[in-house]
């Protein structure tokens, strides 16, 4: 696990250095120096660890892959479908296996490779099926900007070396699909037409929204479940009921092998002889097995099902006490089956929540039991009390080891998920799945009896949705919390290590193993003082660094975050407070506010964002605006007297309304603002100007000290003429060229007038519009001005003291290919 985490940071150790560890390690077991020959052998083992992440995340050249064409390129790909097709709110995902590819003119070539086909219309397609596709081939590829999701990664170990979109159906469209033939495939086309059977029979017999969140559970169909439903479940920490997790798995393996050993009680040889529980782990292997292949192909549902398997295990070894161990193995067989799962955010929740009930539990039952002097074996009323504060506990502490996880990943946290969880997970996650499994295989023998089991399961599903609404609905039931950084998550973590690690006393530990010697932990109270001093000195230390930074900073800075075709600059001005000036993007199959904007502020430690500015109502300048007002608590919104009808935009005046910001109406008479120190003025648009969208885009100069931005929005050729003429004072330091670079601006007098230092391109990578314009590009270029372009040099960030200015480019360098 250590190598395949340094593997994930990009630290990747050569084979040589493995196998001298290796050589090393032997002569030291021969030398009779065993400690030190373990040490170096699991050195060697982290190293040699590393090389399967690096080829996966960084595949050497291959004159076969698709990855060879240029990004961009016009290919024709022919090849099967190696996975089920994904439904994703009206379009499919396919997954095909590449055999042959050319590009467009050019001969087909043998080619290798899995391709991700977005189809954007409903498509029915089966695995083995053959299909041609010809489309514009696209690499997986990050924005560039500080702390973002790794969409590359992501990619890769999921086994997608490219993508397409296809848009039309018929031949000699721009894009298209067609099936050129079909091959069965066994066991998986068998099980394909199982998951459709059961879905089908969900469809005819329950209605909205329980028919999604079956198809959800049962057959792992997630694609109809609604986003209001999703963020309710999500904001009472129980996103996970809505797929197939290790929850699941584990309630049908339990379910499986109480039933198995219910019945395996009639034959008392088999209990004498102590066979009832291996072969009831048996049947529960093969029953939560048979559940995870209809449940479709998941990594997160096949990384359960490894888990629930290495446990079941240990108990046919007789090693069931040996949780630890079994978490162990199943880490091991993870990380060899798929390179890289360190990285991924299922794994890394799975174990943490794990590890943290088995640790925590562990103390709680002792030291419940010797306090209360309540037992399995005591009153009705010890039994059920000793039950029901378990039950909690177990909640307590899965909550608890994933809290830090989740407020770095989803920067949330469910304060009522203690007891959402411990009252919602029975009624769904128990009831519903179990019900709604055995509806499923009734389906196959008699459909009348399996639909009233269906019905009965619908019931709880219901039930489990309108707890969720209530819940989510309680005061404070969640919170936002900013991005915690690695360092934080070291020091939350091991806080929480040194609580559930703490060693238990003779009398605290279970009766069968006070005759064994302690846990090899550090039980000296110096030892764990020592360390808890260090973790408190390091959070010390972190919260000075980041309240300075955050409060008492005496820089401009100003981030020109990449997202895609659009504007958005964020603005700190010295001391606390933030602007945004646009919030761009244009809504595609995510929200740039939620999935961009808003992680690079709560990276930054930024809860609340004073001032909005909007250069005008163009969706790919507002586009992320509506979840930063609902998020962040602006101040106020800056826009100009431009109308728009676009539901977007007064989707996002209701929620600025809601949110009790003022609404400031912005023009050339606006009296200069001093904010932190800098000086503000709006340059445009002229009082009572014809509101022409583009050409009268607000434009703000900033000065501070000896540098000077100029933010134009979409301001074209006639603005800047008019521009030109009317502000006295347009030469800056930076310029955010208009207009994404268009062709239409940025003429040879604008440039000469503002004579730029730094030209900043806002863009979106591989746009249809073809921005920056060639000539836009030598224009600046010929006065000596820097060009940056998001789309390339993704976030770029700018620091500017009174005297001096600093800036630095965010994205690695990119080659053609991605």
């Amino acid at each position: 696990m250590a190598g395949d985490g340094l593997g994930n940071f990009g630290l990747y150790l050569p084979l040589a250095g493995a196998i001298a560890a290796a050589l090393a390690a032997t002569a030291l077991f021969l030398a009779r120096r065993p400690a030190l020959g373990i040490a170096i052998a699991l050195a060697g083992i982290a190293a040699a660890s590393t090389i399967p992440v690096h080829e996966l995340l960084a595949p050497a050249p291959d004159g076969v892959n698709i990855r060879r064409f240029a990004d961009g390129a016009r290919v024709t790909i022919e090849g099967a479908l190696v996975r089920e097709a994904e439904p994703y709110h009206g379009r499919t995902h396919l997954f095909v296996g590449v055999e042959r590819a050319g590009e467009t003119g050019a001969a087909m070539q043998p080619a290798s490779g899995t391709l991700r086909v977005t189809v954007l219309y409903p498509a029915g397609f089966k695995i083995g099926e053959r299909v041609r596709v010809t489309s514009s081939i696209r690499f997986p590829r990050n924005y560039g900007n500080p702390g973002e999701f790794d969409y590359e990664a992501f990619q890769a170990r999921a086994g997608v070396a490219a993508t397409m979109v296809v848009a039309a159906a018929r031949a000699g469209a721009e894009s298209s699909i067609a099936s050129i033939g079909y091959d069965r495939r066994f066991p998986a086309s068998a099980i394909e037409e199982i998951r459709a059977r059961i879905g089908a029979f969900i469809d005819a017999n329950l209605g909205h929204p329980e028919r999604e969140e079956m198809r959800a559970l049962i057959i792992g169909d997630q694609s109809a479940i609604a986003e209001d439903l999703r963020d309710d479940f999500a904001l009472t920490g129980m996103a996970h009921l809505l797929v197939i997790s290790g929850l699941h798995l584990s309630f049908v393996a339990a379910a499986a092998f109480a039933a198995a050993r219910l019945l395996l009680a009639l034959f008392p040889v088999l209990m004498i002889r102590g066979y009832a529980n291996k072969l009831a782990a048996i049947v529960a292997a093969l029953a939560v097995s048979a559940y995870a292949s209809i449940a479709g192909h998941h990594i997160s549902t096949a990384r359960a099902l490894v888990m629930i398997l290495a446990y079941l295990f240990a108990v046919m070894i007789d090693r069931a006490r040996e949780v630890t161990a079994s978490l162990a193995l199943a880490a091991l067989v993870i990380c060899l089956a798929i390179p890289g799962s360190t990285a991924d955010l299922g794994f890394q929740l799975s174990f943490a929540s794990v590890i943290a009930i088995v640790l925590g539990m562990r103390g709680f039952a002792a030291r419940w039991g010797r306090s209360r002097g309540l037992s399995v074996s005591g009153s009705i009323g010890g039994r059920a009390a000793t039950i029901a504060l378990g039950y909690c506990a177990v909640s307590f502490w899965a909550m608890l080891g994933t809290a830090p996880l989740t407020a770095y990943q989803f920067n949330q946290f469910a304060i009522v998920g203690v007891v959402a969880n411990a009252v919602v997970v029975p009624v769904m996650g128990f009831a519903g799945v179990i019900l709604g499994l055995a509806a499923a295989v009734m389906s196959f023998v008699s459909a009348p009896v399996a639909r009233v089991v269906l019905l009965l399961a619908g019931r709880f599903l219901a039930a489990g949705t309108w707890l969720a609404r209530w819940f989510v609905a309680w005061p404070f039931a969640w919170t936002r919390t900013f991005t915690p950084t690695l360092p934080e998550l070291v020091i939350a973590y091991g806080f929480l290590a040194l609580w559930l690690c703490r060693p238990l006393s003779k009398d605290d530990r279970a009766p069968d193993q006070r005759s064994r010697p302690p846990l090899p932990v550090p039980s000296a109270p110096l030892w764990r003082l020592a360390i808890a001093g260090l973790l408190a000195a390091a959070l010390a230390f972190d919260a000075a660094w980041w309240i300075r930074d955050r409060y008492f900073n005496s820089d401009l800075r100003i981030t020109f975050l990449s997202v895609g075709q659009g504007d958005c600059a964020v603005v700190r001005f010295p001391g606390s407070r933030v602007m945004l000036i646009d919030g761009g993007g244009e809504l595609g199959e995510f929200d740039p506010g939620e999935r961009i904007v808003a992680p690079y502020l709560w990276a930054r430690k930024i809860m609340r964002v004073d001032y909005l500015a909007l250069s005008h109502p163009e969706l790919d300048h507002f586009g992320g605006f509506t979840f930063i007002a609902r998020n962040f608590h602006p101040g106020e919104f800056w826009t100009i007297a431009a109308p728009s009808s676009d539901v977007s935009y007064l989707e996002l005046l209701g929620a600025l309304a809601q949110a009790g910001a003022r609404v400031r109406l912005v023009d050339s008479s606006f009296a200069p603002a001093t904010i932190g120190g800098v000086t503000l003025r709006c340059l445009n648009p002229q009082p009572a100007e014809v509101a022409t969208r583009n050409d009268s885009s607000m434009v703000l100069k900033m000065v501070f000290g000896a540098t000077s931005l100029l933010f134009t929005g979409d301001l074209e050729a006639k603005g800047e003429r008019s521009l030109i003429a009317e502000a006295p004072d347009l030469r800056s330091t930076i310029l955010k060229a208009p207009h994404h670079g268009s062709a239409s601006s940025s003429t040879e007098a604008f440039v000469a007038t503002v004579h730029p230092a730094i030209a900043i391109v806002s863009d979106g990578y591989h746009n249809r519009f073809g921005f920056p314009a060639q000539e836009v590009e030598d224009r600046y270029r010929r006065i000596g001005a820097e060009l940056f372009r998001t789309d390339q040099d993704g976030a770029i960030e700018i620091g500017a003291s009174r005297t001096q200015m600093h800036l630095r480019k965010c994205a690695r360098a990119r080659t053609s290919s991605g």
